[in-house]
């Protein structure tokens, strides 16, 4: 298993708050207060009881809007210098390898600051110091390494789409093989007691396993370095 990326029966699993601590420069307390401040004051009479050193308890889709509105009355511009009047840029990531729904909005402080608020599932959003080079990156939210002990490997982007070390486009069907599971495969030590070759099964844990097809080494994910 690696360390931010495992395989889980027959998918990939990214641990969310490793890939988003890759793009960002750490939390910045001050602008998160003000934002849970600022919407406790905002939703005083239509929540529960709010204590003035917790954020509300709001739903996220109010938090969604409740951001977007901070970021306007604060003059949090857009990220996008052709049009810095445009508010936020939102992204929401659910159904992709992230194993926790995250939603962002970047924007620019009045200072010229890259920030980004994100919202891991229900919980109050953050605010933190946006540290990407690149947009793509806020949007690439399925790429892993494929590492073979052996020293083989690749990048995997989504779909069937993969790179090799050297950088050049493949996919799984070319690197894998045809097989819809692919690169997906079973133990062989349990295929061949199923099929009555081997007498005692291995006693894995009968996940998923990543075959290396150079070396046929069992190969791991990790969440691919930025």
């Amino acid at each position: 298993m690696g360390t931010h990326a495992r395989i889980e029966n027959d998918f990939i699993s990214i641990d969310t708050t490793a890939w988003l601590e890759q793009r960002t420069g750490g939390p910045i307390d001050d602008l998160t207060s003000d934002l849970h401040r600022w919407a406790t004051a905002r939703h005083r009479d239509t929540t529960s009881p709010i204590s003035t050193s917790s954020p509300p308890r709001l739903g996220r889709r109010v938090w969604w809007e409740t951001v977007v509105d901070w970021c306007g009355a604060r003059g949090h511009a857009s990220p996008d210098p052709s049009d810095p009047h445009a508010g936020p840029m939102l992204i929401c990531h659910e159904m992709t390898r992230l194993d926790r729904d995250l939603w962002l909005a970047r924007a620019v402080t009045p200072d010229g600051c890259p920030i980004v608020v994100a919202q891991l599932e229900d919980d109050a959003p953050s605010v933190y110091a946006d540290d990407t080079r690149e947009v793509t990156d806020w949007f690439d939210a399925d790429t892993v390494d494929i590492c073979c002990p052996g020293g083989h490997g690749w990048t995997w982007r989504t779909g069937r789409e993969l790179l090799t070390a050297g950088g050049s486009f493949t996919t799984l069907t070319v690197v894998f093989g045809p097989n819809l599971d692919a690169p997906f495969s079973r133990c062989g030590d349990c295929q061949a007691y199923d099929l009555g070759r081997r007498s005692t099964s291995c006693r894995c844990d009968r996940s998923p396993w990543i075959v290396c097809p150079t070396c046929g080494q069992r190969c791991d994910v990790e969440l691919t370095s930025r």
